[in-house]
């Protein structure tokens, strides 16, 4: 005879990840005395046309989104894709390869549309089940063209 499972709680924890819900994210968490970690801490500053440009990896879009970068590398691979490819790409010093890159622009419309479709506020806990990539893959195709802003204090 099989032993008898409890029916499984199909909301209990977060998609694609085994931490529960309502357990802050450990990329989230406080720094030190009621300092937290800002998503925009730190940027990476490349020079394109003469002008360094702010621009900011895909650990700082993590941070901003509350998840870890490897659940948007799945949101990446899946099928339909979840989330839309970054729009720069550089070649990275060490034997690791590419980086992603996002702009700060991509990443505050990437933030409103999260919490527009409840991805940030936990209403809505499936990606697949919003507009969240459809919006997304429209907000990176309107921001494709549009360069940063250059840095003219650059010391």
């Amino acid at each position: 005879m099989s032993p008898i499972h409890p029916p499984r709680q199909p909301l209990d924890v977060y998609p694609g990840t085994s931490r529960p819900i309502g357990v802050p994210h450990p990329v989230q968490a406080h720094v030190g005395a009621g300092d937290t970690v800002r998503w925009d801490d730190k940027p990476v500053y490349k020079k394109i046309s003469g002008f360094y440009r702010e621009f900011f990896a895909i650990s700082h879009l993590a941070n901003a989104l509350g998840r870890s970068t490897k659940t948007l590398y799945k949101w990446e691979a899946a099928t339909p894709p979840l989330f839309p490819r970054a729009t720069w790409i550089y070649n990275g010093e060490s034997k690791n390869g590419r980086r992603r890159l996002y702009t700060r622009r991509q990443i505050e419309g990437v933030l409103v549309i999260a919490y527009e479709e409840g991805v940030l506020s936990g209403t809505k806990r499936f990606v697949s089940h919003t507009e969240f990539p459809a919006r997304c893959i429209e907000l990176f195709q309107q921001t494709r063209a549009v360069m940063p802003d250059p840095i003219h204090n650059w010391s």
